[in-house]
């Protein structure tokens, strides 16, 4: 009798188990639609040039929108890379970077409450820098340690490379700001 309520314990356990495999598989599906509809991106950060905002090893999901502003982190193509970044500046905006890493858009500081530490120096292109119609100035939270529009290789953002504003983190899950 006892053989027989243990081989039943284990016939739910494999119930149970079929159950959630089945569900996990009906969620992804879910999630791929999803994607595939509103041309959602899922990205894998590498490196740490976006700390402490976004973290090496975490994923997370770009959407499309109609406007990109100041403080919207992107996803856009730069060559043959996908780099996620921060804007800074919007089209026709005034930026300049003074020798203490104090940012200012058309005369104005900004205020940057998203970073650890501010640094001096490492700015290649020249200053005050006056964005385009259709250019975005965008920078790694990361200062010290970000290839971003600072750098004449990268330099300014046009608004067609933009793929979309990172809106949420899938792996942790939580919203990003």
């Amino acid at each position: 009798m006892k053989e027989v309520c243990f081989m039943e314990n284990k016939s739910n356990g494999r119930k149970i188990n079929n159950f959630l495999i089945r569900l996990m598989f009906i969620l992804l599906i879910i999630i791929l639609v999803l994607i595939i509809r509103y041309k959602e991106s899922i990205y894998k950060i590498s490196g740490s040039s976006m700390y402490p905002t976004l973290v090496d090893g975490q994923i997370v999901l770009a959407s499309p929108v109609d406007n990109y502003k100041r403080g919207d982190l992107i996803a856009f193509h730069h060559k043959d890379n996908i780099m996620i970044k921060r804007i800074i500046g919007e089209p026709e905006d005034t930026i300049n970077i003074d020798e203490d890493g104090n940012v200012y858009i058309n005369g104005n500081l900004l205020e940057e409450e998203y970073l650890d530490s501010k640094v001096s120096g490492g700015i290649e292109v020249e200053m005050p820098l006056t964005l385009g119609d259709d250019e975005y100035f965008v920078m790694g939270d990361n200062r010290g340690n970000s290839l971003d529009s600072r750098m004449i290789q990268i330099g300014n953002i046009k608004r067609t490379d933009i793929i979309g504003k990172i809106t949420l983190s899938l792996y942790p899950y939580e919203k990003v700001e």
